[in-house]
C-alpha cells in the first residue's frame, strides 16, 4: 500500500475522483452516483469533520460505526442494502488507491435478507383514475399533465427516459418512439399508442417557442437535469391536486408492469418494453396477486381497440 496522503486532500477532492470512476470504470448512472455521493459524503463528513483528508486517522471501526449510526435512523432494509453496497464500493475503490488496506469490504457485516421480499408498491384504480381526472382540461399544464401521466403509466417509463424524450425521437409515420436510458445505456424502440401520441401532439401544440424535447421547462436552463426537475415538480402537484400521497414516479412505472403482467404479457415482452437489464429484476412481478386484476383503468396497447 502506499503512503496515505496526509495533505492537499479535501472531502470534495475524494468525492469528485470517485464520482469519474464510477462514470468511466464502472459506468453509473447519473442517478445511481448521485445516490454513491450522498452516502460517501456523509461516511467522509463523519471521519473528517473539518472537511481535509487524514487517511492516517480512518480505520475500519469508522466504516462499522458509520454503518450503525445511519441503519439506526434507516429502517428500510433495501437502503440499508444499498448503503452498505456502496460503502463496499468506496472500500474497495480506496484500497486500490492505497489510502487503506485491502479486504475491508468484504470484512464489512452482512444484511440477512430475502431476494424480493416485497412486491413494488403500484397505484389502485381509484388513485389512478383520480390522476385522470385532474388532468383533464385543455390549459397548457393539463395538456402537459396528460401527456406525462400517459407516458408514465402506458409505457412505464423512468423519470429521466421521458425527460429526454426528444421530437426526434417520435417517428410519427410509422408510430414507434426511441426511449434512450441513461440507466442501461442502451436504446430501446417502443410502439407509440395512439392516446399517448395524441396527448403529446396537443401538447406540443400550445407550445409557444421551439423545442427540441417534448417536456421542457419555461425558462433556461434547458439541461437535462431541469427537464427531471421540471417533470418530477409536475408530477407531484398532480398528486398533490388528488390528495394523494406521492410515492415517487416509479409508482407509476411499477402500475404499467402490474398491468401488463396481470393482462398476460409475458415476462420477457414485460422485460423489453421497461428496459430491464435482466429478466431476473422483472420476475419480481411473478408474485403479483393475480385477483387484483383492475388495479389500473387503462388497458395496455395491443389489447381490446
Amino acid at each position: 500500500m502506499r503512503n496515505p496522503t496526509k495533505n492537499g486532500l479535501s472531502v470534495s477532492d475524494v468525492e469528485s475522483r470517485y464520482d469519474v470512476y464510477l462514470l468511466t470504470a464502472r459506468g453509473l448512472s447519473r442517478s445511481t452516483r448521485s445516490l454513491h455521493h450522498h452516502v460517501v459524503h456523509r461516511m467522509l463528513s463523519s471521519c473528517f469533520p473539518n472537511g481535509n483528508i487524514d487517511w492516517s486517522k480512518i480505520c475500519f471501526n469508522d466504516f462499522v460505526q458509520f454503518l450503525t449510526s445511519e441503519f439506526a435512523r434507516l429502517h428500510n432494509r433495501g437502503t440499508q442494502t444499498a448503503w452498505l453496497m456502496i460503502l463496499r464500493s468506496l472500500a474497495r475503490y480506496l484500497s486500490n488507491e492505497g489510502h487503506i488496506p485491502p479486504g475491508w469490504d468484504a470484512a464489512l457485516p452482512s444484511i440477512a435478507t430475502r431476494k424480493h421480499i416485497s412486491l413494488p408498491r403500484g397505484l389502485s384504480r381509484e388513485q389512478v383514475l383520480a390522476l385522470w381526472s385532474a388532468s383533464e382540461g385543455r390549459k397548457p399544464r393539463n395538456l402537459r399533465d396528460r401527456a406525462l401521466l400517459l407516458d408514465l403509466l402506458r409505457l412505464g417509463l423512468r423519470t429521466e427516459e421521458v425527460a429526454n424524450i426528444a421530437l426526434a425521437d417520435i417517428d410519427w409515420r410509422s408510430g414507434c418512439l426511441r426511449i434512450r436510458s441513461a440507466k442501461t445505456y442502451r436504446d430501446r424502440i417502443l410502439p407509440l399508442p395512439q392516446d399517448v401520441g395524441q396527448a403529446i401532439a396537443a401538447y406540443l401544440s400550445v407550445q409557444g417557442r421551439r423545442s427540441t424535447h417534448v417536456f421542457e421547462p419555461r425558462r433556461p436552463p434547458l439541461t437535462e437535469l431541469r427537464r427531471r426537475i421540471h417533470l418530477g415538480n409536475s408530477m407531484r402537484y398532480l398528486f398533490a391536486s388528488t390528495g394523494i400521497p406521492h410515492r415517487g414516479l416509479h409508482s407509476l412505472r411499477h402500475t404499467a408492469a402490474t398491468a401488463m403482467v396481470n393482462g398476460g404479457a409475458s415476462f420477457k415482452d414485460v422485460s423489453d418494453v421497461l428496459g430491464h437489464k435482466s429478466i431476473t429484476t422483472t420476475l419480481i412481478y411473478a408474485k403479483l396477486d393475480l385477483k387484483s386484476l383492475m388495479q389500473v383503468v387503462l388497458p395496455w396497447p395491443g389489447g381490446a381497440q
